[in-house]
């Protein structure tokens, strides 16, 4: 929980934000420079021709690369760090220390959990959770270890990540999957639990069609 946000005008006026060269910044998005216990991340930076929606709430020691977009009523919490030209859709939200790389999009409704690792050229379907805390013990000696996305892998819509699991590079977990295991490299996987299925699907495909379809597609 966050509180006493503030306009980006007043983020700026008291130093707490940076933005570079043509960067926008919607009148309605908001800033929190104090966590609930007190503690401040740092100074906010906003990189060259980012834009932040409206409704988004971004708080402290927060960087966000160039040419990224930041939607609507997303939340990014303090300390969390996303590379330049990636897509955060609206109402996803990212938390503590997360890490972003470069040229990623998140799609709506995504949550990231605290301390996640995202590699280059991911991408991350709707309504995608990744948890920290397999065990729930929120408040009673709770281990966090969140899971580890890698470059180039694809994770498809109403996915559950759990704690301490690897999607290996250009790995692809099909929709609706629960991940209990890591994901080698170039692998297919999905299923709850998910199992790897077979190599990672290449070349090029029609919207919404399996390999398997495009025959019969065909006109």
């Amino acid at each position: 929980m966050v509180k006493d946000t503030m306009s980006f005008e007043e983020a700026l006026a008291r130093g707490l934000v940076e933005i570079a060269a043509n960067a926008s910044v919607s009148a309605c998005a908001r800033f929190q420079h104090l966590e609930d216990d007190g503690t401040y991340g740092g100074k906010s930076v906003i990189g060259a021709n980012a834009r932040i929606r409206a409704g988004a709430l971004i708080c402290s020691g927060v960087q966000i690369g160039p040419d990224t977009i930041i939607g609507h009523q997303t939340v990014v919490r303090a300390r969390v760090r996303i590379g330049g030209n990636c897509i955060i859709s609206h109402l996803a939200c990212l938390e503590r220390d997360a890490t972003v790389g470069d040229g990623v999009r998140i799609s709506a409704l995504t949550h990231i959990t605290g301390n996640c690792q995202i590699g280059d050229h991911v991408q991350i379907g709707a309504r995608v959770v990744t948890i920290n805390d397999n065990e729930m013990r929120w408040r009673a000696g709770e281990v966090l270890q969140a899971p580890t996305i890698l470059a180039g892998a694809k994770v498809g819509s109403g996915c559950t990540l759990l704690g301490h699991v690897t999607i290996g590079r250009n790995a692809f977990v099909g929709a609706g999957s629960v991940v209990t295991r890591d994901i080698p490299d170039n692998c297919l996987a999905f299923g709850n639990p998910a199992y790897v299925r077979g190599d990672r699907p290449r070349g090029d495909w029609r919207a919404g069609a399996s390999k398997r379809d495009e025959a019969r597609l065909k006109p």
